[in-house]
């Protein structure tokens, strides 16, 4: 929520406060006459925007699963109801944390009451309702939420309130994201593009025994697996292996495969490309990103006649063998400085396109005209862009970081809070039933991650 002009008021939208000339005082700018009314108030009008996008100047109601600022939680509990269902009066179940106290229960059954005048309230615990969804009656629930994990044991339906872990700090989504963080920030990534690239299938948590890609053991296991060893075309490990590999366009995508020819300015970071348009250096950097593409058009042009050549072609490795893959991330704050930039629609529109590295952005031909390409909806569009739409994206490349999201000991401290709640239960006999029925929910689970199982007697 955001806080409104009146104090003690909330808004669900960050409302801007816009100053704009109107019409008279346009025409008279340009006709170089006075516009009617003296100081600046007669010169413009007061208008007001909602930004449904940003965050800035918002407030968290609830922090961990703790309510820390009543009135703005009761605010977002009245936006929610106004939302969903504004006309009815009908039966109202919320869903409690298990953090909340019983009076903190009574409060909120108070101001349901007051405020709506629903005819039925009820409360229901977070855990429990996992188990009646997964129609499971004796269960461990392991809620994985933005900056906290919850651990809770029930037996026959009854949540254990002994032993049980509620709201551990930095074990969330957000723990993650300081992991990816702490990896990359030596590269010049920021925040933002941790946060995506944990979002996106690249970002993996892989068992403990399995050695990330590029190490010592990796390469033994590549050398002593001869599927592994013929799908990357090297017979063994080393400088000379990897140069062996054909030199094929990294992935992800349609005939990628993983590569070595990083340069030298990559390896030393990402570039703040909003920097460099802002500060007027955009056609510079425009015109090295073209001649980029090109070579990189004409090279993969140039692999793709030798891999039809070649007798057979090596098979694309998983991302978890991969040293080195590309990643589209959705630079909003270039997209914004562009905005800034008043370049009108037709060139800003033009400058987007230029400046997108997606997928259905394709180099210009050899005579210098656009070549056409059809995007998801089967528009047509060329390679301009003219027509274009939607958040500008960059190719970043990121190496064995994007596994190490929970090396900060995040899965220690979750295994460990579950062992301590299991062994609380005092039904000794449901301990091995709690632990063979797991639930781990919430979206700072849904990272991917591999299963590590035994091979096949």
């Amino acid at each position: 929520m955001f806080p409104a002009e009146k104090e003690g008021e909330w808004e669900p939208y960050k409302v801007r406060r816009r100053q704009e000339k109107t019409a008279e005082a346009q025409n008279g700018a340009v006709e170089g006459e006075e516009p009617a009314g003296a100081g600046a108030d007669a010169d413009a009008e007061i208008l007001y925007e909602e930004d449904r996008v940003s965050e800035e100047g918002a407030v968290w109601p609830i922090q961990e699963g703790r309510i820390v600022d009543w009135s703005c939680f009761f605010a977002l509990i009245t936006h929610v109801y106004n939302t969903l269902n504004p006309p009815f009066h009908t039966p109202i179940l919320l869903i409690t944390q298990p953090i909340w106290t019983p009076k903190e229960h009574e409060k909120l059954t108070q101001f349901f009451f007051e405020k709506f005048k629903t005819p039925a309230f009820g409360l229901m615990d977070a855990a429990l309702a996992t188990g009646w969804a997964y129609g499971v009656h004796t269960s461990t629930i392991v809620d994985v939420g933005k900056d906290k994990v919850d651990v809770t044991a029930i037996s026959e339906f009854i949540p254990h309130t002994q032993g049980r872990v509620a709201s551990l700090p930095g074990c969330g989504g957000e723990a993650l994201t300081d992991g990816l963080f702490a990896k990359l920030r030596p590269r010049a990534w920021n925040r933002d593009m941790c946060e995506q690239l944990k979002k996106s299938p690249l970002c993996e948590i892989l068992p403990p025994d399995v050695p990330l890609p590029g190490t010592k053991e990796a390469e033994q296991d590549v050398v002593s697996n001869p599927a592994a060893a013929a799908s990357t075309g090297a017979t063994a490990s080393g400088p000379a292996a990897a140069a062996a590999i054909p030199n094929a366009p990294r992935g992800p995508g349609v005939d990628t495969e993983v590569g070595d020819d990083a340069t030298a300015e990559e390896n030393e970071g990402v570039l703040d490309v909003a920097s460099i348009v802002a500060g007027g250096k955009m056609n510079e950097y425009l015109e090295k990103k073209e001649k980029e593409k090109l070579e990189k058009a004409a090279s993969k042009k140039g692999s793709a006649q030798a891999a039809a050549a070649a007798a057979a072609k090596p098979i694309r490795l998983p991302n978890a063998k991969r040293e080195k893959v590309t990643f589209l991330y959705e630079d909003h704050a270039l997209l914004d400085s562009l905005k800034g930039m008043n370049l009108g629609s037709e060139k800003q529109a033009e400058m987007e396109a230029r400046l997108d590295e997606g997928p259905q952005r394709k180099p210009e031909g050899a005579d210098g005209e656009p070549t056409h390409t059809v995007d998801a909806n089967g528009n047509a569009e060329t390679g301009s862009g003219n027509a274009r739409s939607g958040p500008i994206r960059r190719e970043l490349e990121v190496g064995p970081e994007r596994f190490m999201a929970a090396s900060a000991g995040v899965l220690e401290r979750i295994a460990d809070a579950v062992h301590r709640t299991i062994s609380s239960v005092d039904e000794v006999n449901k301990r091995s039933e709690l632990w063979d029925s797991l639930i781990v929910c919430g979206n700072g689970s849904r990272v991917r991650g591999e299963l590590s199982l035994p091979a096949p007697q």
